[in-house]
């Protein structure tokens, strides 16, 4: 008995190290695509033809990172952040709606993805310090009066999570468009009720592989709960009642941890997971312009 023990315990840890590695590579190397597609062909041809500048800059940590703006001729500007398994074209609808209203648009690769530098993703941990980078680069090169922060998905983590940086004054919003309530919960929700699996043991191996391989923690950074409890701009909380991916439930966490009185929450009846803007478009975009309204100065 201890002889097989002895041999299956091993065996099991093993597996189970195996196993973990292999999620790690699924979920946060951004080359093995699992979710997502392709951007429409309406919002790829209103790119071509509106004039569009490309724009870099380097991360704190040296990584390199891509933009694509558009501008005509505001002090206004939006950055618009991307979700899980995009890229900035991914963004192009927004960029169209807030171009159209008088808004120069900043569509960016967060780092990992498309042109920015960089093979994993760190849920929006890392990501939030490229978020007030890119936001001072527009306050100082581009001489913007007022910047808005707009993210999707994990892009909605992202910019939920810079609200809490230090960010140029020129900041007044934060739009989060289904942001999770932190990396931690939501992989263990999408190991539960996406892969049938547990979350433990193999979120702590994956948490080990993070830190050793890019210093942050699964398991305690990126806590968006936390982040927006000390937002230092007000925040509009938009989320579907569908949402099965970022969980519906999520946004009213959210909410409730926000510190501000200015603090705000939308929910689009109906809709899956960054679907909000499609199932009730005048809605979401009434909502979301006339928050913006409020703060721009």
């Amino acid at each position: 008995m201890k002889n097989i023990i002895s041999v299956v315990i091993p065996v099991l840890a093993l597996a189970v190290t195996a196993l973990s590695a292999l999620l790690y590579k699924i979920f946060l190397k951004t080359d093995v695509k699992v979710f997502g597609g392709p951007p429409g062909k309406d919002e790829l041809r209103w790119m071509k033809d509106t004039v569009h500048k490309e724009l870099y800059m380097a991360a704190r940590d040296g990584c390199f990172l891509h933009g694509v703006s558009f501008e005509n001729g505001s002090r206004n500007w939006v950055i618009l952040v991307h979700g899980y398994d995009s890229n900035s074209k991914g963004m192009l609808y927004y960029a169209r709606e807030f171009y159209s209203k008088g808004f120069n648009a900043l569509v960016i690769d967060q780092r990992g993805y498309g042109l920015s530098s960089g093979n994993e993703t760190s849920m929006g941990h890392l990501e939030k310090y490229d978020i007030a980078d890119w936001a001072d680069k527009l306050a100082a090169e581009k001489n913007a009066d007022n910047i808005i922060l707009l993210g999707v998905s994990m892009g909605a983590a992202t910019v939920m999570l810079a609200s809490a940086e230090r960010l140029p004054a020129q900041v007044r919003a934060v739009i989060e468009d289904c942001g999770y309530t932190s990396v931690k919960s939501e992989f263990e929700y999408n190991f539960r009720n996406t892969l049938n699996l547990p979350p433990y043991p193999f979120l702590w191996i994956c948490d080990i592989i993070a830190r050793i391989r890019n210093g942050w923690s699964i398991m305690k950074d990126g806590n968006c709960v936390e982040a927006v409890r000390a937002a230092n701009v007000p925040i509009l909380f938009i989320h579907g009642s569908k949402d099965t991916f970022v969980p519906f439930a999520m946004q009213k966490k959210l909410y409730d941890a926000c510190g501000r009185d200015d603090k705000e929450m939308l929910v689009i009846e109906g809709a899956e997971h960054t679907m909000s803007c499609v199932i009730d478009p005048v809605l979401y975009w009434d909502t979301v312009f006339g928050f913006i309204d409020k703060h721009l100065k």
